[in-house]
């Protein structure tokens, strides 16, 4: 990677973390005040660590419309090649996803450990109680194709004006509902959701290798269209 690339990496790391230092408190404000008040055995068995990952795709997928819109044009505009903010975009996504989930997860460690009333009916994840490991790895992979989802939606808008935008609002929706079948989350389901399929969801090994499948082709068109993306002079 180019010193353009590391730089990038890190810039629009910390840029993305300023929301997250706004997200996270909130999402976790509201998880607590949900769980204390509210007597629903739905929510009074969510971890933490779940219902901050629920929250964190739509976050994500929000970043990605905003890495294309706001960031490409202006990296660009500055010197930095398109294979440079493609790989910074990339990095600091994944490093964003990470942090999400890890501070998360720390927490929720956290919080077991106390063994209070109203957290004695939390299970971890729909993984298993205590698949700590195979929930982080998931939940990082599930919500990194939020955001490469939300990443396509931008860059067709981007570099293909309304037309084009829209049939990208299109194909993220297959790319996450895809997905969506490997799962047993309690994700979005924009299409999926309107139609009663009983599809049975596939071990986590097969559901993992199915996800990064979809990763990567996803990525492969969005490194295409960043390739081809000539930038506007406002």
């Amino acid at each position: 990677m180019s010193e353009m690339g590391k730089k990038i990496t890190v810039d629009l790391y910390w840029a993305q973390m300023k929301w997250v230092a706004w997200y996270l408190p909130i999402v976790y404000i509201i998880y607590f005040a949900v769980v204390w008040f509210l007597n629903e055995p739905e929510i009074r068995s969510m971890s933490l660590l779940t219902f901050t990952f629920q929250t964190a795709t739509i976050f994500m997928l929000v970043c990605g419309i905003l890495s294309s819109l706001a960031f490409l044009p202006m990296y660009v505009k500055h010197g930095a090649t398109r294979k440079s903010y493609f790989q910074g975009a990339f990095l600091a996504s994944v490093g964003l996803a990470i942090t999400i989930i890890g501070v998360t997860t720390v927490l929720t460690w956290i919080i077991s450990l106390f063994k209070m009333n109203v957290f004695t009916d939390v299970v971890l994840s729909s993984l298993g109680e205590n698949s700590w490991l195979l929930s982080i790895i998931s939940y990082i992979i599930v919500v990194m194709i939020y955001f490469l989802a939300g990443w396509l939606v931008g860059l067709a808008f981007y570099r293909y004006g309304g037309s084009g935008g829209f049939v990208s609002i299109l194909g993220a929706l297959v790319i996450v509902s895809l997905n969506d079948l490997l799962w047993a989350f309690s994700t979005p389901k924009p299409i999926m959701g309107l139609f009663k399929l009983n599809i049975p969801v596939p071990p986590a090994a097969i559901a993992i290798v199915g996800s990064i499948v979809i990763a990567a082709l996803t990525t492969i068109i969005i490194h295409k269209i960043v390739k081809e993306t000539p930038i506007k002079i406002a």
